[in-house]
C-alpha cells in the first residue's frame, strides 16, 4: 500500500467528517444540507478513486470509473446551488440552477447506461488506471468547469456589494477553494491531453484529489468556523513565505551552477543550513517574523494596539462624558471603523439609548434605542458574550433565538454588538461598524475587545458613582452654606433681644430704679448671668457661621504681643477666682514685627486661656511666645486634667466636647477651638495640641511673619 493509494482514503474520511459536522452543527440550514450533499459526492468520488487504484484488472477498474462519475456529475450543480444559497439569490437564478441539475441528470444517465459515447473503458498510466473517453466526455468536462466558473463569477460580483467584512471573508474562502479546484482540474486535464503527444507529461502527479480536498475544506470552514482566521492575512502570509522560499531556492540553484557538489564536504552545506534553521526558531527569528508582521499587517497590529491602549486609558478616566467620547472616538479613529455608538440604559424609556455616536463613513447604527424587553438585550443579558451579527445565521443556537426577531436585528447596522456588563448587570451596549480596511475582526481582536468591554463597564460604573458622589458633595456643601447663613441670621436676630435683657437686668442690679429684695436680686442676677452665657454661645455660633459662609474680613495691623497678652491675662483673671491658680506669661523682650488681625488673635488667646483655666483647678497657666525664622510660635500650657489620646484627633472639630465630668459641667457649644482653628488658618498658620491625661495640656499655634 503506497501513499499515493492511501491519499484518497484520507480525503474520504475528511469529507465524511465535514458532512457530519455541518449537519450536526445546524441541520435546519439549507446551506449546510446542500454542502453535506456536495461533500458526500466528494466522498463517493474519493472512495471510487481509492478502489480504482487498487483494481487488479481493467473490468474492475471500469466499474469503479462508473461509480466515480456517478458522483462527480452532480458536483458542479451542487456547488452552484451552494453558492446561490450563500449569496441568498437562489430565486433570482433559479432557471440557471435548473439547467445545472438537468445537465447533471443527463450525464448521470449516460454514465449509468454504460454508453461508449461517454466512456469507452480504461487504460493503464504511470499513476494507475485512467478513463478512455468518448465524444460526450468533452461536453461533460465543459459543463463541469462552466458551473464552477459561473458560481465563481457570482461570488466575485457579489463581493463588491457585500457590506459585512465577515461575509466577505467567507466568500473569499469559497472563492479561493473554487480556484484551487479549478487549478487542480486544469493540471489534470492538461496532463491528460499532453500525454497523447508528450509521454513525459503522464509523470505529472494528478492533482484532482488533493485540490478538491482543499476545496471541500475551505467550503466547510466558510460555514462552520470561518472566524478562525482572516483569509486575506493567510494569503499575505502565504505570499511572504512563497517569496522567501523562492529566494532560498534561487540561491541554491545558483550555488549548484558554480559549485562542484561532488567534491564538496557535506559539512559545508549542513552547518550553514543548520545555523539558518537555528536562527529561525531562536528569539532572533521570532523578532524577524514580528518585523514582517508589522511590515505586512500594520493595519491589523494597529487595531490590536489601539484596543490595548484604549483599555489602559479608559481605566484612568472618571468623567462620564469624557469616558464615552474617548471610547467611541478611539474605536472610530484608532481601528478605524465606519461608525460606532455607545448606548446607556435609560430607566425612563426602559431602553438602551444612544448617548454617543460617531461616523467616519456611512449612516451610522440606524437605531436610537434598543428596548430592554427585546431579544437583543435579553440575549446579551443572558450570555454576556460579544455578538458577531453575521454569525446569527450560522450558529444554530443563536439563529433559533433570533428566529422571530430578525427585523429588530436587521435594523441595527453594526458588525459587532458588544455588551458592557458588570456584576451580572448590563449597563451599556457598544455597536461597532466595519473596519475601513475591509478586514475582519479576528479571534484575538475579538478577545481583546471583550476584555475592553469589561474595562469600559467598570469605568462607566466608576464614573457614574463619581458623578453621584460629586453631586452629593455639592448638595452637602450647599446645605452647609445654607445652614451657616441661617445660623448667622438667627444669631443676629437673637442678639438684639438678649442685649436688652442683659442691659435692663444690669440696670436693676445696679439699683438705679430703687432697692431690690434679696429674693428679687437672686432672680435678676440669674437672668443676667444666663443671658450673658447665652449671648456668648450665640456669638460663638455667629462667628463660626460667618467663617463657614466665607464672610470673615481680615483687618491686618502691626501687633504688640506684650500688650495683647497682658490684656488677655487681665481679662481672664476673674475666671481664676476660687482656684489655687496662677496666670503667667513667658514672652521675650525683643520680638520681630508681626502683622495680623488683632481682634482675631486676641480671641484665639482668650479661647485657649479660658479653656486652660476651665480645666485646671490648681497649678498654673502659662502663655508662651517663641520667635521662629518665619513665624511666631504661641502656646498656652496648663497643669490641668489633660486630654485622652483618642480625644486629641477631634479637639478642633465643631460642636465637639470632651467626654469627662469637667467638660460636661463647663457647658458651651464646643465651637471655641473650631473657631480658633479657622482664625489661625485664615492667617496662614496652624494649630495643634499636646496632652497626656492628668498631666496637663499645651495648645500651640503659629502666625507667619510674612
Amino acid at each position: 500500500m503506497t501513499l499515493h493509494n492511501l491519499f484518497p482514503l484520507v480525503a474520504l474520511a475528511l469529507n465524511v467528517l465535514l458532512a457530519g459536522i455541518t449537519l450536526v452543527r445546524n441541520p435546519g440550514s439549507r446551506l449546510n444540507r446542500v454542502f453535506a450533499y456536495f461533500v458526500s459526492g466528494m466522498a463517493a468520488w474519493n472512495l471510487g478513486v481509492f478502489m480504482l487504484r487498487r483494481s487488479p484488472d481493467a473490468p474492475t477498474a471500469t466499474f469503479w470509473e462508473f461509480v466515480i462519475h456517478a458522483a462527480v456529475v452532480f458536483l458542479p450543480a451542487l456547488y452552484y446551488h451552494f453558492v446561490l444559497i450563500f449569496l441568498e439569490s437562489t430565486t433570482q437564478h433559479r432557471p440557471s440552477l435548473v439547467v445545472a441539475y438537468l445537465f447533471a441528470i443527463f450525464f448521470g444517465l449516460v454514465n449509468v447506461s454504460g454508453s461508449s459515447l461517454f466512456m469507452k473503458g480504461v487504460t493503464w498510466t504511470y499513476w494507475g488506471w485512467a478513463p478512455v473517453t468518448g465524444p460526450l466526455y468533452t461536453p461533460f468536462f465543459l459543463y463541469f468547469n462552466y458551473f464552477l466558473i459561473y458560481g465563481l463569477s457570482h461570488l466575485v460580483r457579489a463581493q463588491k456589494d457585500v457590506d459585512s467584512s465577515f461575509r466577505r471573508n467567507r466568500a473569499t474562502l469559497i472563492l479561493l477553494g473554487t480556484l484551487v479546484s479549478l487549478a487542480g482540474g486544469f493540471i489534470d486535464f492538461t496532463r491528460f491531453i499532453l500525454a497523447r503527444f508528450v509521454p513525459a507529461a503522464d509523470l505529472v502527479y494528478p492533482m484532482g484529489i488533493p485540490a478538491n480536498t482543499i476545496f471541500a475544506l475551505m467550503l466547510g470552514t466558510s460555514i462552520v468556523r470561518y472566524r478562525l482566521f482572516d483569509v486575506n492575512v493567510a494569503v499575505k502570509k502565504g505570499a511572504i513565505y512563497l517569496v522567501l522560499w523562492g529566494v532560498v531556492t534561487s540561491i541554491l540553484v545558483l550555488a549548484e551552477q558554480y559549485a562542484d557538489w561532488e567534491q564538496t564536504n557535506p559539512l559545508w552545506v549542513i552547518l550553514p543550513l543548520g545555523f539558518i534553521m537555528t536562527l529561525l526558531v531562536s528569539p532572533l527569528g521570532q523578532r524577524v517574523e514580528a518585523y514582517l508582521e508589522r511590515l505586512m499587517f500594520s493595519k491589523r497590529r494597529g487595531c490590536y494596539e489601539t484596543l490595548l491602549d484604549l483599555s489602559k486609558r479608559l481605566g484612568t478616566i472618571l468623567d462620564f462624558g469624557r469616558l464615552m467620547e474617548t471610547l467611541v472616538h478611539g474605536l472610530v479613529r484608532g481601528v478605524p471603523v465606519t461608525h460606532c455608538a455607545l448606548l446607556i440604559y435609560d430607566a425612563a424609556r426602559s431602553a438602551f439609548v444612544v448617548y454617543r455616536e460617531e461616523n467616519s463613513v456611512g449612516e451610522g447604527v440606524g437605531v436610537t434605542a434598543i428596548p430592554v424587553d427585546g431579544p437583543v438585550v435579553q440575549w446579551l443579558n443572558q450570555t454576556g458574550r460579544l455578538l458577531v451579527k453575521e454569525e446569527v445565521k450560522l450558529n444554530p443556537v443563536i439563529a433559533e433565538y433570533f428566529e422571530t426577531a430578525e427585523s429588530e436585528l436587521e435594523e441595527i447596522r453594526a458588525s459587532l454588538i458588544v455588551p458592557l456588563k458588570i456584576e451580572n448587570k448590563l449597563t451599556g451596549i457598544v455597536l461597532v461598524g466595519e473596519k475601513l480596511s475591509g478586514e475582519i475582526f479576528d479571534g484575538q481582536e475579538l478577545e481583546v475587545l471583550a476584555v475592553l468591554a469589561n474595562q469600559v463597564a467598570i469605568s462607566l460604573e466608576n464614573a457614574r458613582l463619581y458623578e453621584e458622589l460629586s453631586s452629593s458633595n455639592a448638595q452637602l456643601m450647599q446645605a452647609s452654606r445654607l445652614k451657616s447663613q441661617f445660623l448667622a441670621s438667627m444669631s443676629h436676630e437673637l442678639r438684639t433681644p438678649l442685649n436688652s435683657i442683659i442691659g435692663f437686668s444690669k440696670v436693676l442690679l445696679n439699683r438705679l430704679d430703687g432697692d431690690l429684695t434679696e429674693r428679687q436680686e437672686v432672680y435678676i442676677r440669674s437672668v443676667h448671668n444666663s443671658g450673658t452665657h447665652l449671648l456668648q454661645l450665640i456669638n460663638g455660633i455667629l462667628d463660626f457661621s460667618r467663617i463657614e459662609a466665607g464672610k470673615v474680613e481680615m483687618m491686618s495691623e502691626e501687633l504688640d504681643l506684650h500688650e495683647l497678652i497682658d490684656e488677655c491675662i487681665d481679662s481672664s483673671t476673674p475666671l481664676t477666682r476660687g482656684k489655687q491658680l496662677k496666670l503667667e506669661k513667658n514672652v521675650p523682650l525683643e520680638m520681630p514685627r508681626l502683622t495680623a488681625d488683632r481682634t482675631k488673635v486676641k480671641q484665639i488667646l482668650l479661647n485657649l486661656v479660658s479653656n486652660a483655666i476651665k480645666f485646671t483647678s490648681q497649678g498654673r497657666v502659662v502663655v508662651g511666645v517663641v520667635a521662629e525664622p518665619d513665624a511666631i510660635h504661641l502656646s498656652v500650657a496648663d497643669t490641668g486634667t489633660g486630654i485622652r489620646q483618642e480625644d486629641l484627633a477631634r479637639l478642633f472639630e465643631p460642636f465637639q466636647q470632651l467626654d469627662n465630668p469637667v467638660a460636661r459641667s463647663a457647658g458651651g457649644t464646643g465651637l471655641g477651638l473650631a473657631i480658633s482653628k479657622k482664625f489661625v488658618e485664615l492667617h496662614g498658620g496652624r494649630i495643634w495640641a499636646e496632652s497626656r491625661e492628668n498631666q496637663g495640656s499645651t495648645f500651640h499655634f503659629t502666625l507667619p511673619l510674612n
